[in-house]
């Protein structure tokens, strides 16, 4: 009996002893744990997002700024019948039962943290789930912030979009206080400079009872606004190069030539930057609506290049000015024909009437007489083959084939072969052109204000290099592309009281007997004795008398108030050069 009381008596303290070591554990070790869940089961933090800076143009123009908005918002731990709410919600915001179901029963690392539903409610939807609410358990109305562009689609591909980070962002990004939930840059300006435009998140912490009701707020967390960015971008500009392309494939880009300022740049087609979902599906997704064209887009130059032609025979001695050549409107290269735009030829022309006529013939027997190396030598010169530097997120280099894989020298010549630029490209050395040689790094940010203006950072001019070209030879081209637009190829861009030099290229997609679209294309710069403005007009599907007529509405509007303007007195038409891939320039 003794034996069996002391037995008893030793499992009692043991399991005491147990018992005291498991509060132990739980009250001292396990604490801050129990506390936390304890705190996230009645204390809430509702996370208001990151207010992001403004964006303005080079004028002080909002482009882009914060606004409140009210979002709906569900607490997972609090759903009660997430089939029934998506029910009910599914007519309210008229989205589908099954999408909104998948959303509401999602697993959550933090079941009392609040997620977002839908952004942007209307009126008629605040009221019709204030209306609910009794179906709606753990779903609420919340205020919000919301990103508005004052020109929607005009600056999408400039200015880009935000979206909610990802995990694979928030890997790289939660040191900066980024969490789930929170929207960040993700194309354009927004991408480019985030971390500058990303202000500190705030919000407030609330009690809330057994059902989820807020009882009192405990703590208010104030947001602090991002930094401002000033761009070199001039809204007006932009409204009409908008304008001017409508609806068309293409884009276009206005470049100060003095310092490679950025006043305008569109690329089509584009999207709605507070609805990219909509173009991620058919039909939209198949026109490559984030495609900005103008640095990404990588196309055969055509005709512009014989810029580059010229200025190598005239600065190598190949040509004189006065040298002749007789264009029959065609010749032909060991088994194959070679042909000029126009059929019946342009007869005797020297460099003076080659360039403004487009001549292929005068340009392809140039070609042969410089050879393929030097033409390619010219090139890197104004750094074909490389990206300018721009400070867009996605820009392509282009390519600047070896000796090997150009497809010759008659082809490259004019423009066509393996060569291939993109507008931004073609826009920094139209730009030399103007200028004398000096080739300016393109930027589009001004400068970074804080929220109160104070000047953070001022971005300079940046003068990558200067191309010597002799005063001779640029002479005799800036001659050549300004008579392009008085009684050239490129005589639809032009506008009386004003001088414009530019050049064409029309390039067919595929060989001419297919009957297939033309891309055209026109650079120019003007006031030709002073310029202040270059411009680079591309279109998917057109022809470069097309592009010009484009250009030319674009300095008329910005430099005069006429409505009219002479038309066109040239049509091109495309030719067929020696094969190679997609074949066809004027």
């Amino acid at each position: 009996m003794e034996q069996r009381i002391k037995s008893f008596s030793f499992v009692i303290r043991v399991a005491f002893g147990i018992l005291i070591i498991a509060c132990f554990y739980l009250q001292v070790i396990k604490f801050p744990d129990y506390r936390r869940l304890s705190e996230q089961n009645c204390i809430r933090t509702i996370d208001l997002g990151i207010p992001r800076g403004k964006i303005f143009d080079r004028n002080g123009r909002i482009l882009a700024e914060d606004r409140t908005c009210f979002n709906l918002v569900f607490v997972p731990y609090d759903m009660k019948n997430p089939q029934e709410a998506s029910s009910v919600l599914s007519t309210i915001l008229g989205v589908e039962k099954k999408e909104l179901l998948a959303q509401l029963e999602k697993k959550s690392s933090n079941p009392f943290e609040r997620k977002i539903l839908k952004r942007g409610l209307t009126q008629s939807e605040i009221a019709a789930v204030s209306e609910y609410a009794f179906k709606l358990s753990g779903i609420f109305v919340q205020a919000g912030l919301d990103r508005q562009y004052t020109l929607g689609e005009g600056t999408s591909h400039l200015l880009g979009y935000t979206g909610e980070v990802n995990q694979e962002e928030l890997e790289l990004l939660k040191d900066e206080g980024v969490k789930l939930g929170h929207f960040i840059g993700k194309y354009g300006i927004e991408k480019q400079y985030d971390s500058l435009l990303r202000g500190k998140s705030g919000g407030y912490q609330i009690e809330v009872d057994a059902r989820g009701h807020q009882r009192k707020i405990l703590r208010e967390i104030a947001m602090v606004p991002g930094n401002n960015l000033v761009l070199t971008i001039d809204q007006s500009i932009q409204e009409i190069c908008v304008k001017e392309l409508g609806d068309r494939a293409g884009g276009i880009v206005v470049m100060d030539p003095r310092n490679g300022e950025i006043l305008a740049l569109v690329s089509k087609p584009s999207f709605d930057p507070i609805n990219i979902s909509k173009y991620l599906k058919p039909p939209h997704s198949g026109k490559n609506p984030f495609l900005n064209r103008v640095i990404s887009g990588q196309y055969a130059p055509g005709s512009i290049f014989k810029i580059i032609t010229e200025i190598a025979a005239l600065e190598t001695g190949e040509i004189g000015e006065h040298d002749r050549i007789e264009c029959t409107g065609s010749m032909e290269i060991g088994d194959r024909e070679f042909r000029c735009w126009k059929e019946e030829g342009h007869g005797w022309v020297d460099i003076n009437q080659a360039l403004p006529f487009s001549c292929n013939i005068f340009f392809g027997t140039v070609g042969m007489k410089l050879g393929v190396e030097k033409i390619l030598e010219y090139a890197k010169l104004f750094d074909f083959g490389r990206p300018t530097g721009i400070d867009l997120p996605g820009e392509k280099a282009g390519n600047l084939p070896s000796v090997a894989e150009s497809g010759g020298a008659i082809n490259i010549a004019i423009g066509q072969g393996a060569i291939s630029t993109t507008p931004i490209q073609l826009c920094t050395m139209i730009s030399a052109i103007a200028n004398g040689g000096n080739l300016w790094k393109p930027f589009i940010v001004k400068k970074i204000t804080t929220p109160d203006g104070k000047i953070i950072k001022e971005f300079q001019p940046v003068l990558k290099k200067t191309v010597f070209i002799s005063e001779e030879t640029l002479t005799v081209l800036r001659r050549g592309l300004r008579n392009v637009v008085r009684f050239g190829t490129g005589a639809g861009a032009n506008v009386p009281g004003i001088e414009i030099a530019g050049k064409t290229g029309t390039a067919q997609i595929g060989h001419r007997e297919l009957g297939l679209p033309t891309r055209g294309a026109f650079a120019c710069y003007a006031p030709a004795d002073s310029p202040n403005m270059a411009i680079v007009v591309f279109l998917d599907e057109a022809s470069s008398s097309q592009a010009a007529r484009i250009a030319g509405n674009i300095i008329r509007k910005i430099y005069t108030s006429e409505d009219t303007r002479e038309e066109t007195t040239i049509s091109e038409t495309v030719i067929q050069t020696l094969p190679y891939g997609s074949q066809g320039f004027e």
